[in-house]
Parts: C-alpha cells; sequence; structure tokens
C-alpha cells in the first residue's frame, strides 16, 4: 500500500466523521425545534406567571403580587411583547343553583382587559339586567364532566347546555350583600380562571376598604411572549422568582440541556474536521517536497504554480462532495427513520432540514478556496527549496 492509499485510509473516514457530526447536529437542532418549539418573532405565546410562596411572603399580598415597579419591569424584558396584570375580588364570592341545582360553593372572580381574552365574540361580556356574564375555564367544566359529575352520578353538560343555566352569585361587600344571576359566555383556553368584565369588578372592588399597602397590587399577571420555552425568558423568571405553567419550563430546561451537548458534540466534529484539513494540507505540503524536482522542472517548462495548486485543491474539493453526499444518505436514512418512531409523535419531518442541502454546496466551495490559499502561499514562500 503506497503512501497516497494509506493517507486516503485516515483522512476519508475522519472526514466522513466530522461531517456526521457537524451536519447531524445541525438536523438534530432542527428536531429539537420541532419538537420543542423554535424562537419566532411572529408567533404569540401566552403565559400566566404569579411569585413563588416562600415563608417569607405567605399571606402578605403586597409581597406576593405584582406592584408596579415589577409591571414596568416585566414590560422592559425582550422577550415580552405584552402585560395584562389579572385583578381579583376583595370581597367574599359566593354560588348555588338555588330552586334548579341544590349546590353551593364558595368561589373566586377575576377581570383581565378584554384584549387579553381567547373569545371570538365579546358583545355580550358586560352586566346587564342583574346578569353577569362569565367566561370559565374550558379545563373547569372538563373536571366536572370528567371527575366529578362521573364520580357522583351526576349528568354531564355540553358548552351550549352550560351557557343555558344561570346560577345565583353571591357577593358580601362592605355595605351590603348582594345577589347576581351568573350566565356562561364562553369557555377560555388561555386563562385558567373566572373572568367577569373588568369595568364591573373594578367598580366592586372601589367600595371596600383597601389597606395602602394593597392597593394596584395584582396577585398574577398574564404575559404575551414570543416564546414561552425561550431559555432566556427562564432564566430571568427563575432569577425573579416567578412561576408559571411546570411544563412549559420543564421543556424548555430540557431543550437547553439538548443544545448544550449538540454545541459540544458540534464542537467536535469541527475539531475532527479542521484535524483532517490539516493532514490533507501536510500531505499536499510533502507531495510537494518529494517531487520538487519534478515541479521545478515543469515550473522552468511554463507551468505555473498557481494552476498546480488549483488542480490539487479541486481533486480535494471533489473528495469532499463526494464524502458530503454519503454523509447526507446517512443522515437521510436516520431522519425517515426517527420521524417513523412513536417517540417523535408524528412532530418530526421524514426529510432533512434545506440548510444541511445549502451546508453540502458551500462546504466544497469554502475548502477549496482555503486549501488552495493555504498551499499557495506556502509553495511561493518555499520556492527557492524546490527551485
Amino acid at each position: 500500500m503506497n503512501q497516497s492509499v494509506s493517507k486516503s485510509v485516515w483522512v476519508i473516514p475522519g472526514l466522513l466523521l466530522a461531517f456526521l457530526l457537524v451536519l447531524g447536529c445541525v438536523q438534530l437542532y432542527s428536531n429539537a425545534n420541532a419538537l420543542f418549539g423554535a424562537k419566532n418573532e411572529s408567533s404569540n405565546y401566552w403565559i400566566t406567571l404569579s411569585k413563588t410562596i416562600t415563608p417569607d411572603n405567605i399571606g402578605r399580598k403586597e409581597l406576593i403580587g405584582f406592584n408596579a415597579n415589577d409591571l414596568a419591569e416585566l414590560r422592559k424584558w425582550s422577550e415580552v411583547k405584552q402585560v395584562f396584570p389579572i385583578i381579583s375580588n376583595d370581597f367574599k364570592v359566593s354560588a348555588d343553583g338555588g330552586n334548579f341545582i341544590p349546590f353551593y360553593t364558595d368561589m373566586y372572580l377575576e377581570a383581565v382587559d378584554n384584549e387579553a381574552i381567547d373569545i371570538q365574540d365579546l358583545s355580550a361580556f358586560k352586566v346587564e339586567n342583574n346578569v353577569i356574564p362569565i367566561v370559565i375555564s374550558r379545563e373547569y367544566l372538563n373536571l366536572y364532566n370528567y371527575g366529578f359529575a362521573l364520580n357522583q352520578g351526576l349528568p354531564q353538560i355540553t358548552e351550549d347546555f352550560a351557557k343555558k343555566i344561570e346560577v345565583n352569585i353571591n357577593l358580601t361587600l362592605k355595605d351590603k350583600n348582594v345577589t347576581y344571576k351568573g350566565r356562561l359566555i364562553g369557555l377560555s383556553d388561555r386563562i385558567h380562571s373566572v373572568l367577569v368584565p373588568k369595568a364591573f369588578l373594578d367598580s366592586l372592588n372601589a367600595t371596600q376598604s383597601f389597606a395602602p399597602k394593597h392597593r394596584d397590587i395584582y396577585t398574577r399577571v398574564l404575559v404575551k411572549v414570543n416564546d414561552a420555552k425561550d431559555g432566556g425568558l427562564i432564566a430571568k423568571m427563575e432569577q425573579k422568582g416567578y412561576e408559571s405553567n411546570q411544563e412549559s419550563l420543564r421543556s424548555a430546561k430540557i431543550k437547553g440541556k439538548i443544545m448544550l451537548v449538540l454545541q459540544a458534540i458540534a464542537l467536535l466534529g469541527v475539531f475532527i474536521l479542521l484535524l483532517s484539513v490539516v493532514l490533507v494540507i501536510n500531505y499536499i505540503k510533502m507531495a510537494f517536497l518529494e517531487r520538487r524536482e519534478e515541479v521545478s522542472i515543469k515550473y522552468a517548462l511554463g507551468y505555473s504554480p498557481k494552476k498546480m495548486v488549483q488542480q490539487i485543491s479541486f481533486r480535494f474539493s471533489r473528495m469532499l462532495f463526494v464524502i458530503l453526499l454519503v454523509t447526507l444518505g446517512i443522515l437521510s436514512v436516520a431522519q425517515y427513520s426517527l420521524s417513523k418512531l412513536s417517540l417523535s409523535q408524528g412532530m418530526l419531518s421524514p426529510y432533512l432540514d434545506p440548510w444541511l442541502g445549502v451546508m453540502a454546496l458551500v462546504i466544497p466551495f469554502v475548502m477549496y478556496a482555503v486549501v488552495f490559499r493555504l498551499i499557495y502561499r506556502w509553495l511561493i514562500r518555499s520556492w527557492r527549496l524546490i527551485t
């Protein structure tokens, strides 16, 4: 086995491994975004923030809630688009079914700007004729239908039927007790709460005796963000002691760890690639030195040094292109197999990310330019050694 073949035995597998690591990490990054969500400036995600309860702030609304300074700081976060404080009742609320449904429960009321409520038609969302329109979380209706109703032998109800039911809403205010009729007008997938019109709840809260330190304190805040799983957003929330949906936090942490692993693997691939290129360049230099007499004769006959280096660089780039095609073939099979696994839940494309094709076309040209420049500069500096 001559030296040329023995060099290829080590260089070609090294380049193949390097491209598998680098391009594989690009594809895995694309897969991670498909599974956990990609940051998109045009996307809108909604999260509800609250402060973590600790022994120091428990029962202290001025510490457990969001004040004006907290809201102002939230609005400055680059990851946040809009902030909507959630107002809660400052009086006792209860509900009963009257003679129609024999039940009684203490409850709570909250309110937020209509802009933040995910109900298309809010024309009926105003108090009229002693009737309070209510928006509840869809999860509340599901809990009743699939949990409480089945276990208690009660009838399950549809959304349309629920909108026809009226219940008594009993308010215990500072100066008097008032009873309204409550009527459901819609279900929210965004806010887990019992929502009433904001102007109505503000007017009732204004009749109560606020402690000065409790004025303009909001226990929860609804926030519109670009990406609920953004690592920077999660880091700021943890630093401030804010809580949100734990599934979003968990997904963000998993995604962050995956990205760190992919970056480490990609760096290893780049290192192997650079090492392989260095070996190839050294091999080319050795070939020139071993054939310096032949090169000198060609130069004397009019052969251009640039032409000779161009030919060698082109062969190297052509070899890279073939290796890249093999790499894409291996990754295509792996990606197709991965997309068919139940773990992917149908969220992964069976095809490679288009950026891999772009990289496969660009890399040979870049490496051609790099190798040509390095070899040619070396050859010119070393020309006296071979003439």
